[in-house]
């Protein structure tokens, strides 16, 4: 995609890829040139998009509701078409993130890949590094309000996550699952039936 308009603003640069995706004007944008915003994409007020390092990438009819932030930090966060970010939710990229397609991510979900590293008891956890394996979120993945995704955890298409959930394993497909950590509570395939 190559951009169609491209805005400056007195303490940002940013592309804008199709004239019809929406920006609030008090949304804070970082990043030049690695942040790609899909048709009918809507970011919403006091949303905060940085890409000091890294890339966003959000397909089209994203929308991302007030507040939210998404900081690549290093890595790459890549949200699919139709997905809607609740408002306040905090998507971070460190060993990269992917959201599939028509996912529904209600308010306060919070998305971390990485993790400090604590084994050396003489040394601040600060100075002992991390691990960055990444967290992958299928297409129809409905994550309720206030769940938290930790690093190296994959959720399977058309998963359900309950509301105070703390996902630290991954998570198959279909399946429902809550709690904290998150257990599997029961299968959507097997209610269709």
């Amino acid at each position: 995609m190559s951009p169609l308009l491209i805005f400056r603003h007195p303490l940002v640069w940013f592309h804008f890829f199709r004239a019809k995706a929406s920006i609030s004007g008090s949304a804070i944008v970082r990043g030049i040139g690695n942040i790609t915003i899909g048709e009918g994409a809507r970011v919403g007020r006091h949303v905060e998009l940085s890409t000091k390092q890294g890339a966003i990438e959000l397909g089209e009819k994203v929308s991302i509701g007030a507040f939210a932030i998404a900081e690549s930090r290093g890595g790459n966060i890549r949200i699919g078409a139709r997905t809607s970010i609740g408002p306040f939710c905090v998507l971070y990229g460190h060993g990269g993130l992917e959201i599939g397609t028509d996912c529904l991510i209600a308010s306060h979900v919070v998305c971390v890949p990485e993790n400090h590293n604590f084994s050396q008891l003489g040394v601040p956890m600060r100075e002992q590094g991390g691990t960055r394996r990444g967290i992958n979120i299928g297409d129809d993945v409905w994550l309720a309000s206030q769940v938290v995704i930790l690093d190296g955890v994959s959720i399977g298409h058309g998963a359900i996550i309950g509301a105070g959930a703390v996902v630290t394993h991954d998570i198959p497909a279909y399946s429902i699952a809550h709690g904290v950590p998150a257990r599997i509570v029961g299968s959507r395939s097997k209610q269709a039936h």
